[in-house]
C-alpha cells in the first residue's frame, strides 16, 4: 500500500476498533446476565462462570462485527470530509474508485475474520457454552441437595430438603410420589445420602417413615424405617448424550453433514442448511456494509446540506440488509430450494453500489461536479 492507502486503512481500523469493543460490550452484558443467574442458582464455582463468559462473546461478535464496520467507515470517511482531508486525497490523484478499493481491502479484512470466527471460534464456543448447561441440567444430585427447594424431576415426583452437608450428605428429607392414581407414597427421613456408581443412583434415607394413601384418603398405612433405599433412575429423566444444534456447528458440517446430525437430534436437515447458508451469506456482509457506507459519504460531497438525512437512510439500508439475511433463513427451512435468496441482499447492495461509483467517475458527473465547485 501506498502511504495515502496505509492512512485511509488506519483510518477505517481505529474506529472499527473502538465500535466492534463497545457493541460486543453492551450485547455481551446483555446476553451474560440471565445466564449468570442460572449459574448462582445451580452454586456454580468461578471456573464455569469465567468459561460461560468467555464463550458467550463469539456469539455476540458475529451479529455485531459487521454492523461496527459499517458505522466505523461512516465515521471515518465522514472524517476525512469534516477536515478536508478528502480534498486533498482526490486532489492528490485519488479517484473515487480508489478510495471504494480501500474500503473493499477493509471489508474484506473484515469478512476473513468473521469468516474464521464463524468456521473455527463460533462452533466450538457455542458447543461449549451450551455444553456447559447440558451438564448443569443433567446433575440431578446437585439438585437433590439443593436446600429448601422443591424439585420436581418428572411429573409425579416432588422432593424437598431442609439442610445439606458434603459428599451429598442430607437432612430433613421428603419424597412424594404421586405417579400412581391408586395410592401416593410419602417418604420423609432424618438423615438420607446419595450413592453413585457407574451411573447408577441410589437415595439411602435413615430413620424415617413411608405412608401410603389411597387415592380417596379413605387408608392410610405408615411404615417406620432406620434404613431405606431405592433406586433414583426410576423416576429421573435418563442421562442424554448433547448433540450440537444448528447454530453450533461449522458451515461445512452443516451443509456436508446434516443429514447425519438431523438422525442424531430433534433438528431437521434444512434446519442446518439454513443456519449454514446465513452464515455464509453474514461474512459477505460486512464488505457490502463498507461500501455502501462509503458510496453515502462520497455523496455527501454533491449533497451536503442533506448528510444527517443520507446517513440515515443508509444506516437503515444496512439494518435492512442484515434482517433480511436473518429472516430469509426462515424461508430457506420450508423451501431449500430458494437457497440463492438468502446471499441475494448483499450481492444487490454491492453491485449497486458498484454501478454508482462508475457512474460517478463518468465524464458528465466529473463535469457537473466541476461546474458546481
Amino acid at each position: 500500500m501506498k502511504t495515502i492507502e496505509k492512512y485511509i486503512f488506519m483510518q477505517l481500523v481505529k474506529p472499527f476498533l473502538l465500535f466492534s469493543f463497545t457493541f460486543v460490550g453492551i450485547l455481551w452484558l446483555v446476553q451474560i446476565l440471565p445466564k449468570l443467574e442460572n449459574l448462582v442458582l445451580n452454586e456454580q464455582p468461578f471456573f464455569i462462570f469465567f468459561q460461560v463468559g468467555i464463550n458467550t462473546i463469539p456469539q455476540v461478535a458475529y451479529f455485531v462485527i459487521p454492523i461496527a464496520a459499517f458505522f466505523s467507515t461512516i465515521y471515518a470517511i465522514n472524517k476525512l470530509f469534516s477536515e478536508a482531508e478528502i480534498v486533498a486525497i482526490i486532489g492528490s490523484g485519488f479517484s473515487y474508485s480508489s478510495i471504494g478499493k480501500i474500503v473493499f481491502v477493509f471489508g474484506m479484512t473484515v469478512s476473513i475474520f468473521l469468516l474464521v470466527l464463524v468456521f473455527l471460534i463460533l462452533p466450538k464456543s457455542a458447543f461449549k457454552l451450551q455444553s456447559i448447561f447440558f451438564q448443569i441440567e443433567q446433575n440431578y444430585s446437585a439438585k437433590l441437595v439443593n436446600v429448601g427447594k422443591f424439585f420436581h424431576p418428572v411429573s409425579g415426583i416432588t422432593i424437598y430438603v431442609r439442610e445439606s452437608a458434603e459428599d451429598n450428605q442430607m437432612k430433613g428429607i421428603f419424597v412424594f410420589d404421586n405417579r400412581n392414581k391408586a395410592y401416593s407414597l410419602l417418604y420423609s427421613a432424618r438423615e438420607a445420602t446419595i450413592r453413585e456408581d457407574k451411573g447408577v443412583k441410589d437415595l439411602i434415607m435413615k430413620d424415617g417413615v413411608l405412608q401410603i394413601s389411597t387415592a380417596d384418603e379413605k387408608s392410610v398405612v405408615s411404615i417406620r424405617f432406620d434404613n431405606f433405599g431405592f433406586n433414583l433412575n426410576s423416576f429421573l429423566p435418563k442421562t442424554e448424550t448433547y448433540v450440537a444444534s444448528p447454530l453450533e456447528v461449522s458451515p461445512y458440517a452443516g451443509l456436508f453433514e446434516s443429514k447425519d446430525l438431523a438422525l442424531l437430534t430433534n433438528y431437521t436437515q434444512t434446519e442446518y442448511v439454513a443456519e449454514s447458508h446465513m452464515k455464509l451469506a453474514s461474512i459477505l456482509s460486512p464488505i457490502s456494509l463498507c461500501m455502501l457506507a462509503m458510496i453515502s459519504l462520497v455523496l455527501l460531497g454533491y449533497e451536503k446540506n442533506n448528510n444527517n438525512l443520507i446517513i440515515v437512510f443508509s444506516s437503515l439500508v444496512a439494518l435492512f440488509m442484515q434482517a433480511s439475511i436473518i429472516g430469509l433463513k426462515s424461508l430457506l427451512v420450508q423451501f431449500p430450494s430458494l437457497v440463492f435468496l438468502i446471499y441475494m441482499p448483499p450481492l444487490m447492495i454491492l453491485l449497486i453500489i458498484l454501478l454508482i461509483i462508475k457512474w460517478f467517475e463518468s465524464p458528465r458527473v466529473y463535469l457537473d461536479s466541476e461546474i458546481s465547485s
